[in-house]
């Protein structure tokens, strides 16, 4: 069998079990906020143009409905255990919740680039709030630390 067949056959799609599986003897599992937004920040935008803010949503949102939670405080708990952000929700009604994020992990600390950036966190708070509540969710940031130079990451989480 050339690599090729055996690359083809063996192809699988990485789950979030896989991917949180993260073996480093010497360094550990945390290769640190830099990498990520040089990822997601400068490398994404770069290639993508616009595009990237969209595709963030959607990755975000995939990951948060995979993560198959049913409880708003396991969710809180791995987005702690993850160092996400330190998240609230000070605001939850029928049709909407308001989810804060201090510390953001996609910006806090950046000088304001004049736009909301965290488009990740959105989708992933409104994917996770999708399958927990059982109803179509999409989030809209409001507030951004980094990108508009705000207090917090502010998501309004509309629920349909």
């Amino acid at each position: 069998m050339t690599t090729e067949e055996r690359l083809i056959k063996e192809y699988k799609n990485i789950d979030v079990g896989n991917a949180l599986n993260v073996v480093r003897p010497t360094l550990g599992d945390n290769a640190g906020v830099a990498l990520y937004r040089l990822l997601r920040l400068v490398a994404l935008e770069d290639i993508i143009g616009r595009g990237a803010s969209g595709a963030a949503y959607l990755a975000g949102k995939k990951l948060g409905i995979s993560l198959g939670l049913t409880e708003l405080e396991d969710f809180l708990q791995l987005c702690k255990d993850l160092n996400i952000g330190i998240i609230e929700v000070p605001v939850a009604t029928e049709t909407q919740i308001h989810v804060d994020v201090y510390e953001c992990v996609t910006c806090s600390g950046l000088e304001t680039v004049g736009r909301p950036i965290c488009h990740f966190e959105g989708g992933l708070i409104a994917g996770a709030v999708q399958t927990i509540s059982g109803r179509k969710a999409r989030a809209r940031e409001i507030t951004c630390i980094g990108g508009l130079g705000d207090e917090t990451c502010g998501f309004d989480i509309a629920l349909e």
